[in-house]
């Protein structure tokens, strides 16, 4: 019987001395990883183009606009300002929101998915509802600063300039306050459940965008059109397709604007009609989503 002798190979292997963070750090670290994915952190220069051009465009008018309010003395906020007052501003930003949510929602999910890094999620304290919670919360937090600080900021302009003082200003305007944080949910809903449904199945990130940018930009007005076909029974249904119109109405109904030229309004549904529509989509894409990464995690 022959000698044989065993070698040990040293690979540097040393197992983690740190803090064991669970469940919650690994939560946060998909938050963090999510946010830099959107706004193209740590990346390659030309990740970083599309979404910090989209958010000048949110974000600079509202402050050229207050700008112009602190330095010109007869220029009134409510008369002069080109986009009115923060209902009519949602418009400019939600469409910038639009655009980001187009690519912003595929590079959430899909990458996952298609790199096998499930495999390596599934094998921590995670569950789909932290996984997809986590995803959701790195959007929308980065939602937030589309919709949320072009608005604080006139919001804080118009105090400033109010003749009642910045203090008793902000204190008076405080149901605008709770109209702006309204007004985001609805649109964070309104255009990222979509987006998150469409990449949920996508393969390829480019399709999911192609997909999402014809359900908004495309679709919306080809329903607005067969809403006003009245030679057809029940055409004005089809105005509940425009879902890129329905968080504009929510939103002027919540800061108590009347909304013109917008399929549902023109097609005589009241604006609880298009919020319904907005939610039913949101708990749609909500429980389609978990069930899909239930059998993937």
């Amino acid at each position: 019987m022959s000698d044989r002798t065993g070698v040990v190979y040293d690979l540097g292997y040393a197992p983690h001395m740190g803090e064991r963070l669970g469940r919650r750090g690994a939560i946060k670290a998909i938050v963090k990883d999510g946010v830099r994915r959107v706004l193209g952190l740590r990346r390659k220069a030309r990740k970083k183009v599309f979404p910090w051009i989209l958010f000048g465009i949110a974000t600079i008018p509202a402050v050229v606009f207050v700008g112009a309010a602190f330095l010109l003395s007869d220029f009134a906020p409510d008369i002069d300002s080109p986009f009115g007052g923060h209902a009519e501003y949602f418009t400019i930003s939600g469409t910038m929101l639009m655009l980001l949510v187009a690519v912003a929602a595929p590079e959430l999910l899909i990458p996952d998915r298609e790199e096998g890094v499930l495999a390596v999620y599934s094998s921590r304290p995670l569950g789909p509802l932290d996984y997809l919670g986590a995803k959701f919360a790195a959007l929308a937090l980065v939602a937030g600063g589309f919709l949320f600080v072009p608005q604080i900021g006139m919001y804080l302009g118009f105090a400033a300039l109010d003749d009642r003082g910045f203090a008793s200003a902000l204190i008076g305007n405080g149901d605008d306050l709770l109209n702006i944080v309204l007004g985001s949910i609805v649109y964070l809903l309104a255009y990222g459940a979509p987006g998150a449904l469409i990449a949920t199945f996508a393969k390829k990130k480019g399709p999911a965008t192609g997909v999402y940018v014809f359900v908004m930009f495309v679709a919306t007005p080809i329903a607005g059109a067969v809403s006003q076909a009245a030679e057809f029974t029940g055409a004005r249904y089809g105005a509940l397709l425009a879902l890129a119109e329905h968080p504009i109405r929510v939103t002027n109904w919540i800061f108590g604007r009347t909304s013109i030229d917008l399929s549902t309004a023109d097609a005589g549904f009241e604006p609880w009609a298009p919020l319904a529509v907005i939610i039913g989509i949101a708990v749609v894409s909500g429980f389609v989503t978990i069930r899909r990464y239930r059998s993937l995690l």
